[in-house]
């Protein structure tokens, strides 16, 4: 997991958007922005995932949920991560990036 985290550090990618650097760390547990973001939500039927901030009371940003697994994969494509490490990288997003229930077809 360190060589991860170090693979996915934001040092290494300094043109990465406010957003996704807010992104990665909700995935990875780490505070890279201020605020950070607290919640990510997934209406699949939708296609549309939803961000709460830390200290926000509703969700107040949202994005097509094809973007976010593009920028996600892209970003996996350029760490130079192993199968093993992109496997994990994928399992967190995974886990991180939650569906809303009910939505689902």
């Amino acid at each position: 997991m360190s060589d991860l985290r170090s693979k996915l550090r934001l040092s290494r990618f300094p043109g990465m958007s406010p957003l996704m650097a807010a992104i990665v760390g909700f995935v990875l547990g780490e505070s890279f922005t201020n605020p950070e973001i607290a919640e990510i939500a997934v209406s699949e039927t939708e296609g549309i995932v939803y961000f709460r901030k830390a200290g926000a009371v509703g969700f107040d940003g949202l994005q097509s949920l094809d973007d976010l697994r593009e920028n996600w994969n892209r970003l996996l494509d350029v760490a130079g991560l192993d199968p093993d490490e992109r496997h994990e990288a994928v399992q967190m997003f995974r886990t991180k990036v939650e569906k809303i229930r009910g939505t689902q077809v």
